[in-house]
């Protein structure tokens, strides 16, 4: 395809960006911190903050920037092709006293346990649990549903990470066997084969006999870490796999029930939620105003009055054309992108911000034509590839959706997306399968996977946004995923390093009524609102999938509001 050949000359130079100043303000407890070290690991240059907590510092794209202060906590920050604030809150630096680790060592273990079920990177051990982030080695994790059902269990695990291939070896019995083999493992000239843990059980042989369907997780330990905890005979590694049915994760007091995290004992919402009315009277002035316009008349004016103000803020522009679509009409609406597209056409946050509002509004062809502009912009982001991908789904045209996804998994074998991020992996193989599950014509072979009532996806467009999602069961118990530097310094990293925000939650269909979701947010370093896309997909890898598409505007800082409701039953989902 001629796109294709475009793309690939564009990957070419994607290195090549020029320099742009970051500026911002450094504070701790709302007051201005002086004397913060702010250096470019990647050039070398370094500057200080003034009395004011005011820096400025040259950087390009990839370049990290390092801030560092006695009696502070370092902050790093990967610098994007958008970035040019950075208003930064640094923490106090907390010593923990020597004998707190032991506690400390058994409460992550039991964390660990909690959230087995619903973070796919972390694996149970005969040494216990284990993930990417609690380690210092490269620990590869699969999840067990980016296993194609039907397929061997050495071919499905070599084929799903880089550095494993299937070969063969002589068993005791002098017969030629397959096994695993990892990338560098073993003597020069004498490679070793893996070694095999099973559900805590160690086995010298492949367990060939185990069915793919029946693995819950699969994590690879390197030779040299293998050897530190199995011993010599993990000299090529270790594969260990978890099976449903072993027993793996918490579970509920004499009970083999999965232990719901929102089941806490001491996790009831009882802080106060901010409510859509109260959110609307925190909405700036200008969106207040074209609220309360009694015509189309009255609205223009409110905005031609406003425009004046913001002139230089896109997201005036995308907040005027979504109240304009909602109370005036569609013509009006677009006469305001029209005429004001030229101020944010080169920059991919707010491009993505605007695409969110079409796709809400069932505008494919137009979120189409803006995903094109962002993929021209940012051809090294992986999500370009995912969101592209999803566009063309939109447009009900699979097999270009399908042929950009294979593009995508083509690109990272070649190399061209450095490093690796098993979320976003995981996230490419669900839509993946979930395009062939949930088509007919692509599903020729009938292949079936789990059924899923319920499915939500989240997407911010401006990855230095920093939030809380809640999510409150049916009794009032909630679980959260604190999206910030602080709880996520390693998530946040790899999001920026390979150019994807985007999460999923598959819902417990054990807990039927009314769910809620709430967020918390907490700014994005500059002065600017951020823009969620929530996907509810319904009967999920199904031919009768439905999916809802809401856009939130975050920008009340610190305060918990609703953003939507949902029930769960036990019944395939019927769309009105």
């Amino acid at each position: 395809m001629r796109m294709f050949v475009v793309f690939g000359f564009l990957l070419i130079f994607v290195n090549h960006y020029g320099q742009q100043q970051i500026q911002g303000r450094i504070s701790t407890d709302g007051i201005s911190l002086s004397d913060v070290n702010v250096s470019n690991l990647s050039s070398g240059v370094n500057t200080f903050t003034n009395k004011n907590g005011q820096y400025v510092i040259i950087a390009k794209p990839k370049d990290e920037l390092k801030f560092t202060h006695i009696g502070m906590d370092t902050i790093l920050i990967l610098i994007e092709d958008v970035t040019s604030i950075l208003n930064l809150k640094m923490q106090p630096k907390v010593e923990e006293l020597e004998e707190v680790v032991l506690i400390e060592k058994i409460g992550k273990q039991k964390r660990l346990a909690i959230d087995y079920f619903t973070d796919p990177t972390i694996v149970n051990t005969s040494f216990g649990y284990i993930s990417p982030a609690t380690i210092a080695y490269h620990l590869k994790v699969i999840d067990g549903s980016e296993f194609m059902p039907g397929s061997d269990l050495l071919s499905a695990i070599a084929s799903r990470r880089s550095g494993i291939r299937v070969g063969t070896y002589l068993d005791r019995n002098g017969v030629s066997t397959r096994t695993l083999f990892l990338r560098g493992m073993g003597s020069v000239g004498q490679k070793s084969s893996a070694l095999f843990e099973v559900d805590g059980n160690i086995f010298i042989d492949p367990p060939v006999w185990i069915d793919i369907s029946i693995v819950q997780r699969v994590a690879i330990i390197p030779g040299l870490q293998a050897v530190w905890r199995y011993g010599p005979i993990a000299n090529g590694g270790v594969v260990i796999i978890n099976t449903k049915n072993g027993v793996h994760g918490l579970r509920e007091e004499n009970s083999l029930k999965r232990y719901d995290q929102a089941r806490l004992r001491n996790n009831y919402v009882n802080e106060k939620i901010l409510s859509n009315i109260e959110k609307e009277e925190n909405l700036p002035t200008y969106m207040r105003s074209l609220n309360s316009s009694a015509n189309l008349k009255d609205a223009f004016n409110v905005y031609e009055e406003y425009s004046v103000l913001f002139s230089s803020s896109p997201h005036f522009y995308i907040d005027s054309y979504n109240l304009f679509y909602e109370k005036v009409g569609i013509n009006a609406a677009d006469n305001i992108i029209e005429s004001s597209f030229r101020r944010f056409k080169n920059n991919p946050v707010w491009l993505k911000a605007l695409a969110y509002y079409y796709e809400s509004q069932n505008r494919f062809e137009k979120a189409h034509e803006l995903y094109e502009k962002i993929f021209v912009l940012r051809p090294d982001y992986a999500q370009s590839y995912l969101d592209i991908s999803r566009s063309y789904r939109n447009l009900n045209n699979p097999e270009s959706s399908i042929s950009f996804l294979a593009r995508h998994k083509f690109l990272i074998e070649e190399g061209y997306f450095k490093g690796e991020s098993d979320d976003f992996e995981t996230l490419i193989k669900k839509e993946t399968d979930n395009l062939i599950l949930s088509n007919i014509f692509l599903n020729d072979k009938g292949i079936e996977s789990e059924v899923l009532n319920t499915r939500l996806v989240f997407e911010w467009n401006d990855s230095e946004a920093e939030f809380n999602l809640q999510f409150v069961n049916p009794n009032n118990q909630y679980f959260n995923w604190n999206h910030t530097l602080e709880n996520m310094p390693d998530r946040v990293r790899q999001e920026k390093k390979l150019g994807f925000s985007i999460t999923d939650f598959e819902v417990d269909e054990t807990l039927l009524g009314k769910w809620q979701v709430n967020a918390t947010y907490f700014g994005n370093k500059q002065l600017t609102p951020t823009y969620l896309k929530t996907t509810i997909y319904r009967n999920y890898n199904t031919v009768n999938q439905t999916k809802e598409i809401k856009v939130f505007r975050l920008d009340v800082n610190g305060a918990n509001q609703y953003l939507f409701g949902f029930n769960v039953t036990n019944e395939p989902y019927k769309s009105q």
